[in-house]
């Protein structure tokens, strides 16, 4: 450890490329871990959104189920109702 004002600041200096690099590498490991968290964010963000699409696309496959069973009921009450008219002629 040197004893003079100037030693430190000599010190400083041999050292000033290596206390920059290791700031450097701070601020740019800091700046790569907030965009880490920003994505996960963000992609979270993106699950929620597709799972809401995929329950809505499960309930509008039930519904246009539902909605052919009806059709079907109805298309089988037409043909009898056809046939009986038929039936009378």
């Amino acid at each position: 450890m040197p004893d003079t004002p100037n030693g430190l600041l000599s010190l400083i200096q041999s050292g000033w490329t290596q206390i920059m690099a290791i700031v450097g590498i701070i601020w740019w490991s800091r700046k790569i871990d907030l965009r880490t968290k920003d994505h996960a964010d963000r992609l979270d963000r993106h699950e929620a959104r597709l799972r809401g699409i995929e329950q809505q696309a499960q309930a509008q496959a039930i519904l246009q189920a539902r909605i052919e069973e009806a059709l079907s009921g109805i298309k089988i009450t037409l043909d009898r109702i056809y046939s009986q008219i038929h039936d009378r002629k």
